[in-house]
């Protein structure tokens, strides 16, 4: 498998991940890897991961080139102040816009944390609306778990979806999968404090 990079400078690269594959691998044993270790392979550099998004999700994941870009980069995140923006296709008619503030139990914990998704109608298709999402918090399966508490899980998710609620969205042809698209990140870069926007291009289906 080769990696698409899709933004490089002396600090900071963003690649296009592809469904199916971790971010980066808590530890690296056997043969198995993840979006880091495949372009670590591929360009024989070390990378510092930032950031994650579900294995699951396709599109934009960021990393740094060295420590002092990735402390600067996480600080960010940290602080909320990385606008992402995600593009998804949910099961029956969204609104055009809303904002989703349920709150979600932390990763294997009972214990309640503040959430908020903000989202924007792009098109229908049938019994289908496809939105831009804008997570302002980063919980674990925001989005997959906020648009399935509104009564809209996401198309083609195996864990909070249903396969007959998609029934007839993927073509004959077209394998299911989650549609779920990191499309963008904007951030004032941790080096140069340059505002720095970074996009990867909707794939067929989107």
């Amino acid at each position: 498998m080769k990696i698409k990079v899709v933004y490089r400078d002396a600090h900071l690269l963003a690649a296009h991940k592809p469904a199916g594959i971790a971010t980066y691998l808590e530890s690296r044993g056997g043969n198995a890897q993840g979006c880091k270790e495949i372009l670590e392979d591929q360009l024989n550099q070390r990378l510092f991961p930032v950031h994650r998004i579900d294995a699951d999700t396709e599109g934009l994941v960021v990393f740094a080139l060295d420590s002092r870009a990735a402390a600067g980069m996480i600080r960010l995140f940290k602080e909320h102040k990385i606008k992402k923006t995600y593009l998804a296709w949910c099961v029956g008619a969204v609104d055009p816009k809303g904002s989703i503030k349920t709150p979600l139990k932390k990763h294997k914990t009972d214990q309640l944390e503040s959430a908020r998704t903000d989202y924007s109608r792009i098109k229908a298709r049938g019994n289908f609306t496809l939105v831009r999402a804008m997570p302002y918090t980063g919980r674990f399966h925001q989005i997959r778990r906020h648009f399935d508490s509104i009564g809209h899980a996401l198309v083609g998710d195996p864990k909070y979806g249903s396969p007959s609620a998609w029934e007839g969205f993927f073509k004959p042809s077209q394998a299911p999968g989650l549609m779920l698209l990191a499309e963008s990140i904007e951030f004032a870069h941790p080096m140069t404090r340059r505002q720095q926007t970074i996009k990867v291009k909707a794939p067929e289906g989107y």
